[in-house]
């Protein structure tokens, strides 16, 4: 297994806004410019369940973008559960698109590097789908 701190570069950009719909043509030629992942973030505890926040995640996500598109490709959130949670993290069954970050991690900055490439991988295995 590869250090988790291993040297390495990702680069990522953050737009404030999704694209106008008008560049949606342009979209094969300079798929850089357009949003081929999201990310969200949540806090979870006992009382928010992970099906909560991927049901707001998933509305949020509907709501930035509206029109059918190529893009975006791959999209996941980070579910961080606090420490009264942290007991019940064992017994709730795995969704699809949400990733729960046990507080009993530590350092969780050791695995956001690796949760980052694991969203950069699906990103590159879904262009053969727009091909």
């Amino acid at each position: 297994m590869p250090n988790p701190l291993s040297s390495g570069y990702l680069y990522l950009s953050y737009p404030s806004h999704p694209t106008p719909p008008s560049h949606l043509p342009l979209s094969l030629f300079r798929p850089s410019h357009f949003t081929l992942g999201i990310i969200g973030i949540a806090a979870c505890s006992s009382s928010y369940s992970l099906a909560s926040a991927l049901e707001q995640f998933e509305n949020a996500v509907l709501d930035i973008f509206q029109d059918v598109s190529t893009f975006p490709l791959a999209k996941v959130c980070f579910a961080f559960e606090d420490e009264e949670s942290s007991g019940n993290a064992g017994l709730r069954e795995p969704l699809s698109g949400i990733v729960s970050i046990p507080s009993m991690m530590g350092n969780k900055k050791l695995y956001i590097g690796t949760l980052l490439a694991d969203l950069c991988s699906h990103i590159l295995a879904e262009f053969g789908r727009v091909v």
